[in-house]
């Protein structure tokens, strides 16, 4: 049987599989049909053919007496789990020629029940078809063999035939049930009639919240399906907000942030997340990375930097330097930039890019320490593997030029202006060192004549 899909955008691995709903469809029939049996039925049936005269161009005929007596026998051969002898029975009538409609009907349903009993679907559903066709059928017996062989042609996954038999039931029922339209949604869905399916599933649903009572988890799963195969996130979150207030669940909320990313409703997005990590529910490296992440996004880089080292504490984010460094960018942001700095060493060390070295320096930067600066600068430039060389020649000229060392600056400046991207910054400053290095020349002449002026003591 096709299964839902999975979704294909979340961060989170997790995957949209809502249960099939045929086991639940089949426990229905079960119940459904041993109601349908029970001792009084044979009654009941006969007692309510006057009603559907008013439906019927034809007198419904009544039950006779010895017709009567030989289906108790089989409905008694039956609960005596003695199904052959039950079916004998059957066949005995089945052989008279003698039989009416009404009767004939009542045989096959029998039939029916039996059959089901044995796990027998295909008769089961000859047996119902065969209900079907005989004449001036009451119309509760003719409703319930048309939902019945729908509920078997839906297990046995001949959706069409059993789209067929539900619509067929449909004009017959003035009050459907919720179930019907979640099985009629179910089979459009499994013949992947997307469009066909959306209706009777919002249909069921809308029917279960009007009468106040809570829709199952499966039919939202399967309207959620629905909509995301249709990329329509917005209605998909609003299932998903339901999922969460009715059934909360790790999935459903990390679904959810996902797709308020796509809907580009970030704090929606970083709000879901949070709530799902205060819960306990979030237990894999991604999903801790990922709210860190939207966290610093958000502006809230001093929580992402206690969630991370929660993470790495709890052994749920690995002590990586791709996280190491994430964490040392969470703490600089949010203005630690001194909890950054042992953390940046520990990750430098190890790391054959140039990119930490390059943040350290930065760092470093921050505190106005410019050697160590320089140091970790040039040597994230030599490692190389860096990804923006020509900011951190320009960061590196800056912290030369604050150790008035001009020249080395310069040099910098001038490697940073080979990229387009800083060539203007880079020009600016080279400027400014020029006439820095003018101004310090011409003080150190003006010191050197006004030493050369002054009288020897000596």
């Amino acid at each position: 049987m096709k299964t839902i899909p999975y979704h294909r955008y979340f961060n989170s691995t997790t995957p949209v599989n809502p249960p099939s709903l045929v086991r639940y469809t089949a426990g229905l029939l079960i119940v459904g049909l041993l109601a349908s049996f029970s001792p009084t039925i044979l009654a009941a049936e006969n007692n309510s053919a006057p009603q559907t005269q008013q439906r019927q161009t034809k007198k419904t005929p009544a039950l006779r007496e010895k017709i009567y007596k030989v289906l108790s026998e089989a409905q008694a051969k039956s609960e005596e789990n003695k199904p052959d002898e039950a079916i004998k029975a059957l066949d005995r009538l089945k052989k008279g020629s003698d039989l009416n409609s009404y009767e004939s009907a009542m045989m096959w349903k029998f039939y029916a029940y039996i059959y089901y009993s044995q796990d027998n679907h295909d008769q089961a559903i000859y047996s119902y078809e065969q209900l079907l066709k005989q004449d001036a059928l009451p119309e509760a017996l003719e409703s319930e063999a048309l939902y019945s062989t729908a509920q078997l042609y839906f297990v046995k996954e001949n959706y069409n035939k059993a789209i067929n038999y539900l619509n067929r039931w449909f004009t017959l029922t003035d009050s459907p049930k919720a179930q019907a339209y979640i099985m009629l949604g179910q089979a459009y869905y499994q013949l992947g009639q997307m469009d066909k399916a959306l209706k009777p599933i919002t249909t069921a649903i809308a029917m279960e919240e009007k009468g106040g009572k809570r829709p199952k988890e499966s039919w939202y799963l399967l309207l959620r399906a629905l909509y995301f195969e249709q990329n329509n996130y917005k209605e998909g979150a609003k299932v998903l907000e339901k999922l969460v207030a009715y059934y909360p669940k790790k999935e459903y909320w990390v679904q959810l942030s996902g797709v308020y990313g796509e809907l580009k409703q970030e704090t929606k997005q970083l709000s879901s997340l949070e709530i799902a990590y205060r819960q306990g529910l979030l237990n894999k490296e991604s999903e801790w990375l990922t709210l860190a992440q939207l966290l610093i996004a958000n502006d809230v880089p001093y929580k992402a930097a206690k969630v991370i080292e929660r993470g790495v504490k709890e052994g749920i984010i690995k002590e990586d330097k791709d996280n190491l460094k994430l964490l040392s960018y969470a703490w600089s942001t949010a203005q630690e930039a001194k909890k950054a700095l042992p953390i940046l060493a520990k990750a430098a060390e190890t790391s054959q890019s140039g990119e930490i070295d390059i943040q350290l320096g930065s760092t470093y930067y921050q505190l106005d320490e410019w050697n160590k600066s320089v140091t970790y600068l040039r040597k994230g430039i030599k490692k190389g593997d860096v990804k923006r060389k020509d900011n951190a020649y320009m960061l590196l000229g800056m912290a030369l030029f604050n150790l008035n060392q001009f020249e080395d600056a310069q040099y910098a400046f001038k490697e940073a202006a080979k990229s387009k991207d800083s060539k203007a910054s880079a020009t600016q400053w080279l400027n400014y060192v020029g006439k820095e290095i003018e101004r310090r020349d011409m003080l150190a002449q003006t010191m050197k004549a006004m030493e050369a002026q002054q009288p020897d003591t000596n």
